[in-house]
């Protein structure tokens, strides 16, 4: 809905970054199924953006090294979703004068509900369970097939990712064509170029560089990414929602690892009242309070009055209405980043004002605040 009116803004496909222009599988959740080719989305560049002395002066961009000037940003869409949905969040975070990428990849076909019910399969292999909750990360970060080798009623936990399709896999090939169609973009500075031939090696991306901003599945990677690499920062939204199911109380998981990153900031809806708001907020809770990033005992910040409020000091929640023309089955999870979800005024030009764009998003994603 944003998308004619972000500036600076490349569309190109995953398989037009692949040497071979190979499309990837398409993604069968439920009886639906999504194409894999969908556009990632760039918004400006690392040298339009460090040229920009205007934009550094209006958003307080800082120059020295670790800072914005370094680094970039990277969205990663949940179940059934693509950067193109998110196009408002987008434009908001890349109002912040920073290079802004919605990344189109492999997201696991079970949402993250139904694959915490697989892990909970395995019990009461503990050891089994917890491994699983890990193993679904790495195997959207990275590439695997853990999923496809394990069967929950006669059907795979989830479906096999060729690493080509993986995160890594599908930022690293968007950053090297980015480099190669632009070479004095300053892209290169952002990744390390294959070691060997493709497909065996690809590209890939310099985490401590990047700044991962995720929503619902792609907030429990962006997690993940930040408890494991030392990325630039993390960003999450409506999530993460990994639940050890049946496990008894006190057992540990990768959420309860040292993070590597600490710049983190988290937001969701935050009434979980209701099944069409956001009932797995008691989870995303329980996670953000064994992260270990934020003071204890965890303070959850409602901001619906937009004012005291330190996104990297607590976690931030509102709990404004969704948009009532949301088609999501939990208005309020969707309602934190998707287009057709998220709340609305309407001015008297009739064109309708995102209230998230006003400060949430694009706050949330200046992790450069939080040291």
């Amino acid at each position: 809905l944003c998308t004619a009116d972000i500036d600076n803004l490349t569309l190109i496909k995953p398989s037009e970054c692949d040497p071979t222009g190979r499309v990837g599988p398409d993604i069968t959740v439920g009886s639906t199924v999504y194409t894999n080719d969908e556009d990632h989305f760039v918004i400006g560049s690392p040298a339009l953006m460090s040229s920009s002395k205007e934009s550094r002066r209006l958003k307080g961009r800082k120059g020295k090294k670790g800072g914005h000037d370094d680094s970039i940003i990277v969205y990663l869409p949940g179940t059934t979703d693509w950067p193109g949905l998110s196009s408002c969040l987008l434009q908001s975070v890349a109002s912040n004068g920073i290079p802004t990428i919605g990344l189109t990849y492999g997201y696991l076909r079970r949402g993250d509900g139904f694959r915490n019910t697989r892990c909970a399969s395995l019990l009461p292999d503990m050891d089994a369970t917890v491994e699983c909750l890990t193993e679904q990360h790495n195997d959207a970060i990275n590439g695997g097939t853990y999923g496809a080798d394990r069967t929950y009623n006669g059907a795979e936990f989830w479906q096999s990712v060729d690493p080509r399709d993986s995160i890594a896999g599908r930022l690293g090939l968007l950053l090297a064509q980015l480099d190669e169609s632009s070479p004095d973009g300053g892209w290169d500075a952002y990744y390390t170029a294959g070691a060997g031939s493709y497909p065996d090696s690809l590209p890939m991306p310099k985490w401590s560089m990047i700044t991962f901003m995720g929503h619902s599945q792609g907030a429990g990677h962006s997690a993940y990414l930040a408890a494991t690499q030392d990325v630039h920062g993390a960003v999450l939204v409506s999530g993460p929602q990994d639940e050890c199911e049946g496990c008894p109380e006190g057992t540990k998981f990768w959420i309860d690892e040292k993070f590597k990153s600490t710049k983190i900031t988290a937001f969701a809806h935050g009434d979980a009242t209701e099944s069409f708001l956001e009932p797995t907020l008691p989870i995303m809770e329980d996670n953000w309070a064994r992260m270990g990033v934020w003071d204890k005992p965890l303070m959850v910040k409602n901001v619906d009055d937009y004012v005291h409020y330190d996104v990297c000091k607590t976690p931030i929640v509102s709990k404004i209405a969704p948009s009532a023309a949301s088609p999501c089955g939990r208005k309020g999870h969707c309602a934190t980043a998707l287009d057709d979800s998220a709340p609305v005024l309407a001015n008297t030009d009739e064109k309708n004002v995102y209230i998230f764009a006003m400060d949430i998003w694009s706050t949330i994603a200046d992790v450069d605040k939080c040291y």
